[in-house]
């Protein structure tokens, strides 16, 4: 049998690692692939752990396509502008410097931008995405996070980024920067933390936290919301809080939300069945300087964020 082994490539060459057992290490600057490629290695692989066909690929200083196996892999794009396909497995992805885009696939995957303006899409399966780490001082990058199938965590990070969870019920930070932030159709958590940011409840029951700065906070009626036979509306609708700054509550939507504008000047244009969860007798607006009450309007959505879900690039995968 033979063992892991680096295979070098430079230029736009693509090279093929050939191993019968054990985790391949590739490191290159080309586009580059993981095959096996003999009748000796098929009949060996059925009798080689999944753990061991995982691939380790780092990448050069160049702008690269790497690919990934349907195993457990490790992948580190480098310096370029990279595109990086997890495929299959619980990955570990890392476009690091220049902007890359990253497409975890199937499995439970690690993915992280670290630099530049990134995009990464999480796939099928419960992942973990950062667009870059925190308290770095970049706040000058644009990174976009989509969390796809599954119930993912994601982090913007100190730049200013759009986040949108998917379906399932997803948990996203903002972070720092002024983020625009949408839940999907799940049961979503989000919070917007230091910056400006727009966030948008969507469809689902979901919570959303302004955080620090001059936010916007948005609810969407679900897609399953009906006046009942008696024109009765729907009692489970979002919750939103403000928190420090002045901030902005739109949510005529026709659910039952739950507002709670915390310290600033806060206006809330709400409808006529929403609750301000700090209101009294004495103070009806409770810590909201200024409430607007109207009708719902249908499929309240004028500023959905409605960011891409699929690219090109992740068809080709």
């Amino acid at each position: 049998m033979r063992g892991p082994r680096r295979v070098p490539a430079g230029g736009d060459e693509e090279s093929t690692a050939d191993s019968d057992e054990g985790v391949d290490n590739l490191s290159k600057e080309a586009h580059m692939h993981l095959r096996k490629t003999t009748a000796v290695a098929v009949a060996a692989l059925a009798f080689v752990p999944a753990t061991a066909m995982a691939a380790t690929i780092t990448g050069g200083p160049g702008s690269e396509r790497l690919r990934g196996t349907n195993y457990s892999d490790v992948i580190d794009g480098n310096a370029g502008n990279d595109r990086i396909f997890g495929r299959g497995g619980d990955d570990r992805l890392t476009g690091g410097l220049g902007n890359d885009r990253v497409f975890g696939g199937a499995g439970n995957d690690a993915m992280y931008g670290v630099q530049g303006n990134d995009f990464l899409h999480g796939g099928a399966g419960d992942d973990q995405i950062s667009g870059d780490a925190n308290d770095t001082g970049d706040q000058t990058s644009y990174d976009r996070l989509i969390g796809g199938r599954g119930s993912d965590t994601l982090r913007g990070g100190d730049s200013r980024d759009r986040i949108r969870g998917g379906t399932g019920n997803d948990i996203a930070y903002g972070e720092n920067g002024n983020d625009r932030m949408a839940g999907g159709t799940g049961d979503d958590v989000q919070e917007g933390g230091l910056g400006d940011d727009v966030i948008f409840a969507n469809a689902g029951v979901d919570v959303s936290r302004g955080g620090d700065g001059d936010d916007v906070l948005w609810a969407l009626a679900r897609s399953d919301v009906h006046p009942g036979p008696g024109g009765e509306v729907d009692q489970i609708g979002d919750t939103l809080e403000g928190g420090n700054g002045n901030d902005r509550f739109r949510t005529r939507d026709g659910e039952v939300d739950r507002i709670t504008c915390g310290d600033g000047n806060d206006r809330a244009f709400l409808d006529q069945v929403d609750a301000i969860t700090d209101a009294t007798a004495a103070a009806p607006n409770g810590s909201c300087e200024t409430v607007d009450r109207k009708a719902s309007k249908a499929n309240n959505s004028r500023s959905e964020d409605r960011e891409e879900t699929t690219s090109d690039d992740q068809a080709s995968s």
